[in-house]
């Protein structure tokens, strides 16, 4: 009788969020990543308080883009014994899509596309989420008072943002000097020294977004000024490869969990005098800024040396 009574009391810290039978759930230790079975974000879930972070709105896992035209996935099923999402798009377009499921957090990587040279873009997101406490455009988290949500591009190809512009150069305002915070238009707004990238302000709280261009054939973009700018074909492996981690965690356990994650995906992870660069304080030390070329550098050298500085930046 106390296998029985045991077991009924464990039933809900497994199962958090409730699932339709046809949805899947990728689990962390502390975080549920929640889809419906249209390719749709439905959950972002704390698992210690059954909280679901998500906010109204369409939530894409991966939509495409294609002759100009982004497209949702219409379906997806769960390919259980491979781990694989299969996600259906209009003109019989599938997108596999592998998921890992480690301890901290979940990856998800494209490694297959139906006609992968015609696919312009590929686009993690946006996953909109209630949280607005603390907004890391750059780092790609989000906090509330306790919980927090991250997203980390895993390889070079994969950018933190979303492909608001055709340069990839994201908006550089103060989004927060205005009512309308899907407005990234730069003109006539105050800049700010952040850009706004993997994390963006909403209106209902917060997104999370990444993306990967196909940079397969040179386009003519907008950029510098310029309304016809050559950008050249470039060989990075193209949308095949493009990788994420989503995490949830207390707020105490961002860093770690970065941490963790570009160790264990073989991301950079420098050290400064033997520390993480983003947890030592040297990495906010002083440092001096001047020009410099190969006939001054060891003139520029020398007078940060002689300012008792340890950096010396190029402007």
């Amino acid at each position: 009788m106390k296998k029985y009574i045991t077991l009924l009391l464990l039933l809900p810290l497994l199962s958090p969020c409730p699932l339709p039978s046809k949805d899947v759930k990728l689990s962390t230790t502390s975080f549920h990543l929640c889809l419906t079975r249209s390719g749709s974000v439905s959950g972002l879930f704390d698992v210690e308080n059954g909280m679901n972070y998500i906010a109204p709105g369409p939530t894409p896992l991966l939509s495409i883009r294609r002759n100009g035209e982004v497209m949702s996935p219409q379906s997806m099923r769960h390919e259980k014994e491979s781990n694989v999402l299969v996600l259906t798009f209009a003109e019989d377009i599938e997108a596999s899509v592998q998921v890992g499921c480690r301890e901290k957090y979940v990856t998800l990587e494209l490694i297959a596309i139906t006609n992968p040279d015609k696919i312009e873009l590929v686009i993690w997101g946006p996953y909109p989420t209630s949280l607005h406490e603390v907004i890391g455009e750059t780092v790609g988290v989000v906090q509330g008072d306790t919980f927090a949500l991250g997203i980390q591009a895993l390889n070079p190809r994969t950018l933190g943002g979303f492909p608001w512009t055709e340069d990839d150069c994201m908006p550089q305002i103060d989004i927060f000097d205005q009512d309308d915070l899907s407005d990234l238009s730069e003109a006539g707004k105050r800049s700010v020294l952040y850009r706004v990238e993997a994390a963006k302000p909403q209106t209902y709280g917060s997104s999370l977004q990444a993306y990967c261009r196909n940079r397969s054939r040179e386009r003519i973009i907008a950029n510098w000024e310029h309304d016809k700018y050559a950008a050249p074909a470039y060989d990075d492996g193209g949308v095949i490869g493009s990788k994420i981690a989503l995490f949830g965690c207390a707020v105490d356990e961002i860093l770690p969990t970065i941490a963790l994650i570009e160790k264990a995906e073989g991301l950079p992870h420098p050290l400064i005098d033997g520390e993480w660069g983003k947890t030592t304080r040297s990495a906010s030390a002083a440092y001096m800024i001047m020009e410099f070329g190969e006939k001054d550098i060891d003139k520029a050298l020398d007078f940060t040396q002689k300012a008792g500085l340890r950096y010396l930046y190029h402007p």
